[in-house]
């Protein structure tokens, strides 16, 4: 009998709240647009999280020198990130969305090659076959080609979004040895909040907040507290209870929760193909991530 931990609670929370986040994203960009929502929800999530800060440590500061870093991983983790993701969110299912962005982890061989290592063939293996579902997935049809308007274009935002993924987690492990987790991503959530401002000046977006349903407020406030600030302490504290590869496995969760909420919440299509894309897209990136 597996007898579950406290890292293991904390883990399966995690991927229950992130995997509720695609379709319940889904519906509240049906009233705020984009950046504005990307903007308001990181702005929101960020001072959460300085509360957070100064309740369990007492003060927030930083080194001025850990000020450049910083801003860096908001720009890349948040800023970037989220223009994509959200945008990408209005062009395509909720459901193809949170198997895309799972597979992160192929990147990561991918950007390790360049940068000198040599995966093995293991991992190239991984990396194929998790490409092959996402194409599979992308053209939603096994037996014609059917890519093509606005849902291409917003299935490789989200590849894009995995692809950035990679490279946030890839610089951010020396700020959160030196720094602490929790003060780490609210510092680069609120950067990157903060560098989405002039975004949303530039794009002219509108939001008439008091024209809002209830039940847009309702998941709005979802995206903030849980999505957005909650579930990436709860991440984190999982992630020192069981460490690196253990938790990695909870990750694989997400998609799976991902798309049976936007199905059953939203109504999504999620077909044969879509099934055989997600299941070979996720056993190419476990593949992967295990060599």
């Amino acid at each position: 009998m597996i007898r579950l931990g406290r890292g293991d609670a904390y883990l399966l929370a995690t991927v229950g709240v992130w995997g509720l986040t695609f379709p319940i994203s889904k519906a509240v960009l049906g009233e705020m647009p984009p950046v504005a929502f990307a903007t308001l929800r990181y702005l929101a999530a960020g001072t959460l999280l300085f509360g957070l800060l100064a309740l369990r440590e007492g003060r927030v500061a930083v080194p001025w020198r850990e000020v450049p870093g910083l801003t860096l991983i908001g720009w890349m983790g948040v800023t970037v990130f989220q223009m994509l993701w959200a945008n990408g969110l209005t062009m395509t299912t909720a459901s193809k969305a949170s198997v895309l962005v799972a597979a992160s982890p192929i990147f990561a061989v991918l950007f390790a090659s360049f940068g000198g290592q040599r995966p093995g063939l293991r991992a190239w293996a991984g990396v194929l076959i998790a490409f092959a579902g996402v194409a599979v997935l992308v053209n939603g049809s096994l037996t014609e080609i059917t890519m093509g308007g606005g849902a291409l274009i917003g299935d490789l935002m989200f590849i894009a979004a995995a692809a950035l993924w990679t490279l946030y987690s890839m610089v951010s492990p020396p700020y959160l040895t030196r720094l602490g987790t929790l003060r780490v991503t609210a510092w680069s959530m609120m950067f990157g909040a903060l560098w989405l401002i002039p975004v949303w000046i530039v794009t002219g977006e509108r939001l008439d907040l008091t024209g809002l349903h209830a039940t847009t407020w309702a998941g709005f406030a979802y995206t903030v507290v849980l999505g957005g600030a909650l579930a990436f302490i709860w991440w984190y504290e999982g992630l020192r209870a069981l460490g690196p590869a253990r938790a990695i496995v909870y990750s694989y969760l997400i998609p799976v929760i991902g798309v049976i909420a936007s199905v059953i919440l939203l109504g999504e299509p999620f077909g044969l193909a879509h099934a055989v894309g997600a299941a070979v897209a996720l056993a190419g990136v476990a593949l992967a991530r295990s060599a």
